[in-house]
């Protein structure tokens, strides 16, 4: 059995400041933690891709909060920025159909980790102060 992912998935250096998105955020990165289970298990690929999966369900419902956030709050990066959501949705798309072969545990772990801890800290951070200027786009997302 491979040992389990040994990284601290959540830093507050992560945080954008709005509880829904930052939660969002943690859940995603929890759920990347967990992936390597997927391998160890032994349904083989089938397991994997159903854990990318759900993955990748977690980061849509994210993605459709964000980008409605977003919309709301006029800001003007909107279409670079889903952008970037539409070339994760991409990559995991073909895992999970099986249009891409499985990558190794390792070389997957590590995408979806840089891509995320990437994502969060440069485009996520910089509609931070934007969308915090705009309360109503915001409490929008938490109902």
């Amino acid at each position: 059995m491979r040992a389990k992912l040994d990284w601290e998935a959540w830093s507050d250096d992560l945080s954008v400041g709005i509880a829904a998105i930052d939660d969002d955020h943690r859940g995603i990165l929890d759920l990347i933690a967990h992936l390597h289970e997927a391998y160890d298990s032994d349904h083989g690929t089938d397991a994997v891709r159903l854990a990318v999966g759900r993955i990748a369900a977690y980061a849509e419902t994210h993605f459709q909060r964000e980008e409605r956030m977003l919309l709301l709050a006029g800001y003007p990066y909107l279409i670079q920025h889903r952008a970037r959501h539409d070339a994760f949705r991409a990559y995991v798309a073909n895992i999970v159909m099986g249009a891409s072969p499985l990558p190794e545990v390792g070389e997957l772990l590590s995408w979806l980790v840089d891509w995320w801890v990437g994502h969060i800290g440069t485009e996520d951070k910089q509609y931070r102060d934007h969308v915090q200027s705009r309360p109503d786009a915001v409490a929008a997302i938490d109902s």
